[in-house]
């Protein structure tokens, strides 16, 4: 297990951000500042018919920028759409980078860039540090609050032929601007909203216990869940501004944490249900989250009683363990209030899968910094009390 150790050297890596109500229309500027004179644009279709992708090229072309559109992107990115991506960016002749969409875009163009200026395959740099060569200039306009993708240093690819979901962790793909802007959340469907802001909620809880949190990472992640518990349930419900404004803060302060503190158990066991069913993110980590963070309940105590404190709980007079118990609770009550699936049957997921899918979490690169590395059967057991 990695540990933060007094000695240890650490390095806190975030893009430049530019954060507010309209900051769309900056996009322009921010890609020919980067040096952009052909941009390589990367979205989905769902984004083109909210009509933000046509914002986006307006903003482009008002700064006299010529724009191609690659759009062939799908919830858990594939490794061959990745690749057709960068074989169409080098046809075309385009210098930078920009994604406008949620996770999914976001992590495709991250592919695409480490193909543009690295050789062989996508799958070759899933692992750490991979990445040798630095990519093109990358912009992200993030369109959910959820993935923090537009943030961090990692991307996940989908290996089609395995169908598992792997990690790419490298500081060379990180963002060099992340322009969010919290109206662009207005389009998103309610049911989204919801998945997605359960994302958030994972990355800050799994940034804030994982075995390399540190002073500058634990604020953020903090602050994260306490912007999820005030913001969420009001975003879903009625996607009043304010709300998805302070969704799209937690957003990127559970990014920041997760990105310069790695994840945990619940991101482990949730790949490769992405990968073998296709499953949006965001629903499978809000399953597991529950159950993940009961067994690591006794490995983070007073971390969960400080968390506990950031959902709403009056913890004063309370051992940590007691206010610690509270934090699944919460999570569960923000999961029904949300009204979304509270177990992988409802998803879909045969129990035969169990074993092979715990083998795979158990060597994801994310259950390295839980604070308690689970063998393949507690994973199993896990598994199981939630289908």
């Amino acid at each position: 297990m990695m540990n933060c150790d007094d000695d240890a050297l650490l390095k806190f890596d975030i893009p430049e951000i530019i954060y507010g109500r309209g900051a769309l229309s900056g996009l322009g500027h921010c890609a020919e500042r980067v040096g952009g004179e052909k941009i390589f644009l990367v979205t989905d279709p769902g984004i083109i018919a909210a009509g933000w992708v046509d914002q986006a090229l307006k903003h482009l072309k008002q700064e006299g920028l010529h724009c191609v559109v690659y759009d062939n992107v799908v919830s858990n990115p594939r490794d061959f759409q990745i690749e057709q991506g960068a074989q169409h960016y080098a046809k075309t002749g385009c210098d930078v980078i920009v994604a406008v969409g949620g996770g999914s875009p976001i992590d495709t163009a991250k592919g695409i860039a480490v193909m543009a200026t690295n050789y062989g395959s996508i799958k070759e740099y899933v692992g750490c540090n991979l990445v040798s060569h630095p990519i093109p200039p990358l912009v992200c306009v993030p369109t959910t609050a959820g993935t923090g993708a537009d943030v961090s240093q990692f991307a996940v690819v989908l290996d089609s032929q395995k169908k598992m979901k792997q990690c790419i962790l490298s500081r060379a793909i990180m963002a060099d601007i992340s322009i969010i802007d919290p109206i662009v959340l207005q389009t998103k469907p309610r049911e989204l909203i919801a998945a997605t802001g359960m994302d958030t909620l994972t990355h800050a809880i799994e940034a804030y216990v994982s075995s390399l949190s540190w002073p500058m990472t634990d604020p953020h992640a903090v602050h994260a869940i306490e912007l999820v518990n005030e913001h969420l349930i009001m975003a879903v419900e009625n996607k009043h501004l304010p709300a998805l404004e302070g969704m799209a803060v937690a957003c990127l302060e559970a990014g920041i944490a997760f990105s310069n503190a790695i994840l945990g158990a619940v991101h482990a066991l949730a790949h490769p249900l992405g990968g073998l069913y296709d499953l949006h993110h965001g629903l499978v980590n809000s399953v597991m989250l529950p159950v993940v963070v009961r067994q690591n309940l006794s490995h983070a105590e007073d971390k969960f009683a400080r968390m506990a404190r950031a959902l709403g709980v009056e913890t004063r007079g309370m051992h940590p363990s007691e206010a610690a118990a509270h934090v699944p609770e919460r999570i569960e009550a923000l999961i029904n209030a949300l009204g979304l699936p509270k177990r992988l049957s409802e998803l879909g997921v045969s129990r035969e899968d169990i074993p092979a899918m715990a083998q795979m979490a158990q060597e994801d690169l994310c259950m390295l910094t839980n604070p308690c590395i689970y063998a393949t059967s507690d994973i199993e057991a896990m598994y199981h009390e939630v289908w």
